[in-house]
């Protein structure tokens, strides 16, 4: 995404500076609309470039699943410990 930014900033600038011949105002005002071009070009050819790397729904999905599954075995853990009685529980662990 910094990429992107950068992108943005460097075409605008570009911009602003390739309409500076036809005034000041002509140039600023197509500063914002140039470093946006830039952006959405940049973002096309990196989304090009990385092509069939991307993750697929399924793949993303899977993914998803594990990470619910890990939280919930961590929230389980928590649970546990908090349901242990004090006295089983490991000195120091417990901040108030």
């Amino acid at each position: 995404m910094l990429l992107f930014v950068f992108v943005a900033i460097a075409g605008g600038l570009a911009t602003g500076a390739a309409m500076a011949p036809f005034g000041p105002l002509i140039a600023v005002l197509s500063v914002p609309l140039g470093g946006s071009i830039c952006a959405a070009v940049a973002a096309l050819v990196v989304w090009r470039l990385r092509g069939p790397a991307f993750l697929s729904e399924a793949d993303r999905d899977a993914q998803t699943d594990a990470m619910v599954a890990d939280l919930r075995g961590i929230a389980d853990r928590a649970r546990r410990r908090d349901a242990a009685p004090p006295e089983s529980r490991p000195a120091g662990r417990d901040v108030a």
